[in-house]
């Protein structure tokens, strides 16, 4: 059983690499070291933190955050089966202030469209309420002092809420970030918004396209987001500037 799941895990993790998000997930692996210390929000199933924890090695730390409960129980398992001690499974959404929200779900079982802002889900979702923290504070408890080398962020629209409640972290550690975005998760403002926020905190953006990376001023939604047609751009770097691209 404990075989099985590993190969689950590393199942999920070859899929992401090979198919999923080829260009992010090399991209990620090619930032992270041994000993680095990671963080994935919005962790799903595990097919980034796989890779983060075969990249930082025994010797680094990886802090996966997901705030569905069968989810953060399947993680959680995975990890014991594949006995990594230094992996932490957190049941909760961040966001920019600590409380509680309502998750919004398609339908009633664990989905990766899950959203704390439901932007793109049909009217009427199932949903039910989550805790919420910031990722200063989490990181905080968690008694984090060593420099974070990366967050990926995987939220269906609450980015930008998510990185005001790292904004400590993100100008102590400069961490590098892999960001999903679409601009049909969004509301209230768009992906400029976004992209702005990090570009006054000193990051420059990027995107992947057509196994090439371009500066996130030539992204265009209208050109590079079309539903239902490949390639399709929803997964963008950004680099503190001292790093170079």
């Amino acid at each position: 059983m404990k075989l099985l799941g590993r190969l689950s895990l590393a199942h999920r993790g070859w899929r992401y690499r090979l198919r999923v998000d080829p260009d992010g997930v090399r991209w990620m692996c090619g930032v992270l070291r041994p000993g680095d210390v990671a963080v994935d929000v919005g962790a799903y199933k595990g097919g980034y933190m796989y890779w983060m924890r075969r990249m930082v090695g025994g010797t680094g730390a990886v802090h996966a955050f997901e705030p569905q409960p069968e989810l953060a129980a399947y993680l959680r398992d995975r990890i014991r089966d594949s006995r990594w001690t230094n992996v932490e499974v957190v049941q909760m959404a961040l966001s920019a202030r600590e409380g509680t929200a309502t998750l919004l779900l398609p339908a009633s079982t664990p989905s990766p469209a899950a959203s704390l802002v439901g932007a793109s889900l049909p009217r009427g979702p199932a949903g039910y309420d989550v805790r919420t923290t910031t990722l200063d504070e989490a990181l905080d408890r968690a008694g984090r002092t060593d420099r974070v080398r990366l967050i990926k962020c995987d939220v269906e629209g609450h980015e930008l809420d998510v990185l005001k409640g790292a904004a400590r972290t993100l100008e102590l550690h400069r961490p590098f970030l892999l960001l999903e975005c679409e601009a049909r998760h969004l509301r209230g403002h768009g992906m400029v918004d976004v992209f702005g926020y990090l570009e006054r905190l000193g990051y420059s953006g990027s995107f992947f396209w057509k196994g090439r990376r371009l500066a996130v001023g030539a992204f265009n939604a209208a050109a590079h987001q079309i539903e239902g047609r490949r390639p399709y751009a929803n997964n963008f770097a950004f680099v503190p500037e001292e790093a170079g691209r």
